[in-house]
């Protein structure tokens, strides 16, 4: 088997790391070019971000810990059993569950959802899955910071119940993969 597909992601990923590092050094050259030309805002707006940090990092440890841990203890086999066609209340717990902790773009679940199916993945849990990635945890400090709790409950609470709501209409519509 070549190696060549592996190379290119490799080159991929350190051409987005390095992406992320112009990102903050452009970010951090905005601040210091506000900083000169108008030191009263730039010293404004450093004590609003250095305050917005403050109050947000409590909740980005206990995030980082909490998919930490999802990571470390949850396997992919071991899901895949558990969304089968008889998989019950438990499934959908699975899918949810899995769907607000999932990360990265959707268009790459597609190809894992389609080996899914094709071991037995009920499409109702596909969709509740693919409807439950829109709880994003990482921003939820951020909702709430900006919303407010009550907002951000109720986006939450709404999105996991239309999750399921969802999935049964799918499921209803018969979906089959071709």
């Amino acid at each position: 088997m070549s190696n060549k597909p592996r190379e290119k992601q490799t080159t991929q990923t350190k051409n987005k790391r390095r992406g992320n590092w112009w990102f903050l050094a452009f970010v951090a050259g905005l601040y210091g070019l506000v900083l000169l030309l108008d030191p009263e805002l730039g010293r404004h707006a450093s004590a609003y971000f250095f305050h917005s940090l403050q109050r947000l990092l409590p909740f980005f440890v206990i995030m980082l810990l909490i998919l930490w841990l999802f990571n470390y203890f949850i396997r992919p086999r071991k899901i895949a059993k558990q969304l089968g066609g008889q998989s019950g209340l438990r499934g959908w717990i699975i899918a949810i569950a899995s769907g607000v902790f999932s990360m990265g773009s959707m268009y790459l679940w597609y190809p894992l959802l389609a080996d899914l199916h094709k071991q037995g993945l009920r499409p109702a849990l596909a969709a509740a899955f693919l409807y439950s990635r829109a709880i994003k945890i990482p921003m939820l400090p951020f909702m709430y910071h900006y919303f407010g709790g009550l907002y951000t409950l109720l986006f939450v609470v709404l999105v996991l119940l239309f999750s399921i709501l969802i999935g049964i209409a799918v499921e209803r519509t018969q979906w089959q993969s071709s």
